[in-house]
């Protein structure tokens, strides 16, 4: 066998074997599915909780994101990549089952076009942000809609009949997580937004997505706040959960069949029947929002006189809070971080105008805890909230504080006065020395009876044993009942939950904070330990990055021209060596 057959069967062997090589790694590599992520703060990969949802999803998912274009700021085109590679993830597990598109709502000249996609991105409630974009030459403004509209879509038979129907869903997201201290393109706010992606896409695909959703119940009978001043939360917690209202009635395992119950603004005594009915609720495992006000201190009074007497409000459930392992004191926290009031003043020609004043009966919250129910949460605005103090050494209770007022606040114990006369006067922060006051506080685990000395309770007739703890529940106590309700305009119409009609702001964070604690009453924490992820934020620095501009630039250009020509330098040299011709002798 001459050199030419061996070297022919060679190369024959050979391909073969690399074609065998090939579909094997093909089958093994369409059986089993790896991913790397080589970063430090795993950037680029989902939680085991997203991913399991998204490979078991049912219905199709659209996401239209409207932050496109060449007009974008620098921060705003990260963004757009961080969003993109975000749902190219979202697309390795979900598969054909999700899909996205983007967007830029001002590229038609058409002005009825673009203002028809204003138009329907208003109806979902996103709204544009202005950016101040500086050069040399002009300062100009540019409008930006850092939002998503998700759709979710399900083709099935229901009914008896088995029709075959088709489900449509959609729900508008805000992408931009913007504190009001800085300016929207702010790469803080760029960074606080990223962080909170895959939660807000995930989130957003799980209430679309929900057909059977779990029941929970606001609980009325004691002068709880009404249902026109609850009606945007329940429409929100809708997409989540089958909502409910009514009274206890004394009547016991009526609450049995929900989720959570949510006890909201009460102002009138519970009686023991009622009581006794929450506490074996809580005891077979239920789970219970409190938003309770210690003191009788509200708006109305000063509606009507500028002077307002404040007193402990006794609503007869001290003891079984107690029991718990919580205490609602009865007096009013005043923070200098606050929100607004607005009066009426003398304007020009005497004639009078609503000015602004800070109210610092109105503590703005921002949370600085890093819990699932708090994180990236953003401002929130009490009324008239008190303090919480934890008591009890009961050790299957943990004890998570959610809430505190910020660095210059003040405790006012009731009876105390209310008045507008101090406002406008110049506040001296040393006379606010009592930072970090307590407003809200999560409870877990297996809780002990407020009846537990008592056998049992006779309710209408009828005898009832008191049970001890049989399942650990969760409890999240609240000294504001004002944090939940949604004001109402002057026509009757609900405003949405933390709208301030005087400063006209919304205080995105009340409903945040609702909905999470929800979700996480309800057992829901998958989803919300998905906030918990962090990413290291990498700012660049643009003050020095403008001072060594001259240096880096140079580095980048030169330094890689003159490697190449030393490479090119050495590759001739050898190349020289190699091929020049011998010496003759």
């Amino acid at each position: 066998m001459n050199n030419k057959t061996q070297i022919k069967k060679k190369s024959l062997q050979l391909l073969i074997i690399s074609i065998i090589a090939i579909v094997v790694i093909n089958i093994i590599s369409s059986k089993v599915f790896i991913r790397w992520d080589l970063t430090n703060d795993k950037h680029f990969s989902l939680t085991s909780f997203t991913k399991n949802y998204l490979q078991e999803l049912k219905g199709s998912v659209m996401v239209r994101v409207y932050l496109d274009g060449d007009e974008l700021p620098v921060s705003f085109r990260r963004m757009k990549d961080e969003i993109k590679n975000k749902l190219e993830e979202f697309k390795i597990y979900g598969g054909d089952k999700i899909d996205y598109i983007f967007i830029n709502p001002t590229e038609s000249n058409n002005k009825d076009v673009r203002y028809g996609i204003y138009k329907q991105l208003a109806d979902l409630n996103l709204k544009p942000v202005e950016i101040d974009n500086q050069t040399q030459e002009q300062s100009t403004k540019t409008m930006i809609f850092p939002c998503a509209v998700v759709t979710y879509t399900l083709e099935g038979k229901t009914g008896n009949d088995n029709h075959d129907t088709t489900l449509f869903r959609e729900i508008g997201l805000n992408l931009l997580k913007a504190d009001p201290k800085l300016a929207a393109g702010d790469e803080q706010n760029i960074f606080n937004s990223v962080e909170t992606l895959e939660y807000e896409i995930i989130n957003a695909i799980y209430r679309l997505s929900q057909i059977e959703k779990p029941q929970i119940a606001f609980v009325e009978g004691h002068g709880e706040a009404d249902e026109l001043s609850l009606v945007d939360i329940c429409t929100e917690l809708s997409d989540y959960y089958d909502v409910r209202r009514g009274p206890i009635n004394g009547k016991v395992g009526v609450l049995d069949n929900f989720k959570a119950i949510v006890i909201a603004k009460p102002t009138k005594t519970f009686s023991e029947e009622d009581k006794f009915v929450i506490d074996q609720y809580i005891m077979n495992g239920g789970n219970v929002l409190w938003l309770v006000d210690a003191t009788t201190a509200s708006m109305d009074s000063l509606q009507n006189s500028s002077i307002e007497a404040v007193l402990p409000l006794d609503l007869n459930i001290n003891d079984m809070l107690f029991t718990y392992g919580v205490r609602l004191n009865g007096n009013i926290i005043r923070d200098l971080q606050c929100g607004p009031i607005g009066l009426a003043v003398n304007g020009p020609n005497n004639q009078p105008q609503i000015k602004l004043f800070p109210w610092e009966y109105y503590p703005v919250v921002l949370s600085r805890r890093k819990n699932p129910i708090t994180k990236h949460l953003n401002y929130l605005i009490c009324h008239f909230c008190g303090t919480i103090d934890t008591v009890g050494t009961n050790k299957p209770i943990d004890k998570t504080i959610l809430l505190q007022s910020g660095k210059y606040s003040k405790v006012n114990n009731a009876p105390c006065t209310i008045s507008f006369e101090t406002i406008g006067q110049r506040q001296d922060p040393n006379d606010y020395h009592q930072p970090d006051q307590t407003i809200a506080v999560l409870l877990e685990g297996n809780f002990e009876s407020v009846y537990q000395e008592r056998r049992g309770k006779t309710i209408n007739g009828t005898y009832y044993e008191t049970k001890s703890s049989v399942k650990p529940s969760k409890q999240i106590v609240v000294s504001d009942g004002d944090v939940i309700i949604n004001d109402i305009s002057t026509k009757g119409e609900p405003f949405p939950l933390g709208f301030d009609r005087n400063s006209q702001n919304t205080f995105k964070g009340n409903k945040e904070f609702i909905i999470n604690a929800i979700n996480y009453l309800t057992g829901n924490e998958d989803l919300l330990t998905i906030r918990l992820k962090e990413m290291k934020v990498r700012i660049l620095d643009k003050q020095r990055a403008q001072q060594e501009r001259g240096f880096w630039s140079f580095l980048n250009v030169v330094v890689p021209l003159l490697i190449i020509s030393i490479l090119g330098g050495i590759v001739f040299i050898i190349r020289k060596k190699k091929y020049s011709a011998p010496k003759q002798k």
